[in-house]
């Protein structure tokens, strides 16, 4: 079985701290680029399906007729299986009662609300386009809805922010009882507005201090931290996500979509002008493809997996794969285990706290 993924790039405007190729209002595409999945996904006409994510940019930037015809292209390509995880990203300007009720019509059994935060002057400062009684208000219509799988984004660490306001965002989640909560610091993307800004994030002292508190302020709750930024209710961990993390196979459809499978990586050009008219004219928009080798796979799925909080059984890999780390790449590993980055518990290697703070320049030194 594999995941789809769907990219929809439009949105109302384009937030400070944001560097993905999204594409700002132009409602007169929309029905033009929807074509163009279906087209996209002829080529992958049959497959099964375990779980669909539908994400952006801002899928509910698309009116109730367009998310009818986008289903209508998911059911007449895929099969998709019948106790499948489906879940669709809504921001909270742009989801009303009837848009909910349709989704979850459609089938669409989990929502991921693109909260950030519940602090009106950091949400116009992160240049979102909702405030905190809008995302309030967005929560309540969504759980009318039926929705019973609700997941949060909350983003931390803003310049100046106080350890008081970050519990209170925390706080605020938890009271509206989400099942899952996803947990962004923020950081400086190139090509975003706050990157051209030069804005001073606070310190890696202070970011630590953070990540610290909103980990133990959510476990308090009663959430289980299982990726290094995804919390949830016991049984609610998002299926397709751990699929990607567990080195599943995934389908990708959309501008800048990936997929990946039997050790072969796609991806699409990102920019929409250039996606359209290769789809328009070739039926596919891929731009790049890379095939890795036993040693490739056996890489990817390690370092993945320390994304993990059960972390990564390198013998479990060793079977499955064939090969193991390198001596240069052991070498490193070892060293990591010795600065507390690292942990071996029960044949499982594992990120510490300190690890998890600094995981992607691990990651980057043993690729």
């Amino acid at each position: 079985m594999r995941s789809l993924y769907i990219h929809i790039p439009f949105c109302e405007r384009k937030c400070l701290y944001c560097s993905f190729a999204v594409t700002v209002g132009q409602r007169r595409r929309v029905d033009a680029y929807l074509d163009c999945l279906s087209q996209e996904a002829r080529r992958y006409k049959g497959q099964s399906i375990s779980s669909v994510y539908i994400g952006g940019g801002t899928p509910s930037f698309l009116n109730e007729n367009q998310f009818k015809d986008l289903f209508r292209m998911i059911g007449e390509n895929f099969r998709i299986s019948p106790h499948a995880e489906c879940t669709a990203e809504v921001n909270p300007e742009s989801v009303d009662e009837a848009k909910a009720g349709l989704l979850r019509s459609l089938g669409v059994n989990r929502i991921s609300l693109g909260v950030q935060s519940f602090n009106d002057r950091y949400l116009q400062y992160l240049g979102r386009n909702h405030n905190r009684q809008k995302a309030m208000d967005a929560y309540g219509i969504i759980r009318n809805a039926g929705f019973a799988n609700v997941n949060a984004d909350l983003m931390f660490s803003f310049p100046r922010q106080t350890s008081a306001e970050i519990r209170q965002d925390v706080e605020a989640i938890i009271r509206l009882e989400s099942e899952h909560v996803s947990l962004y610091m923020l950081h400086l993307e190139e090509n975003s507005r706050f990157y051209a800004e030069g804005i001073h994030l606070p310190g890696d002292h202070v970011q630590a201090r953070h990540y610290r508190l909103v980990t133990h302020q959510l476990e308090m709750a009663g959430f289980i931290q299982y990726e290094i930024s995804n919390f949830a209710k016991s049984g609610k961990e998002s299926r397709h996500n751990l699929n990607y993390w567990e080195g599943g196979s995934y389908i990708g459809l959309g501008a800048g979509a990936h997929s990946y499978g039997n050790g072969k990586l796609s991806w699409n050009v990102a920019r929409l002008p250039v996606y359209m008219a290769r789809i328009q004219e070739k039926g596919s928009a891929t731009e790049g493809f890379q095939s890795l080798d036993r040693d490739g796979q056996f890489k990817l799925a390690a370092l993945i997996g320390l994304r993990m909080n059960q972390g990564v059984s390198p013998e479990k890999l060793e079977k499955h794969f064939g090969t193991s780390f390198k001596e240069q790449e052991q070498e490193k590993m070892d060293e990591f285990i010795r600065q507390g980055f690292l942990v071996i518990e029960e044949g499982y290697l594992k990120a510490t706290m300190k690890g998890r703070l600094v995981l992607d320049e691990l990651c980057a030194q043993l690729t």
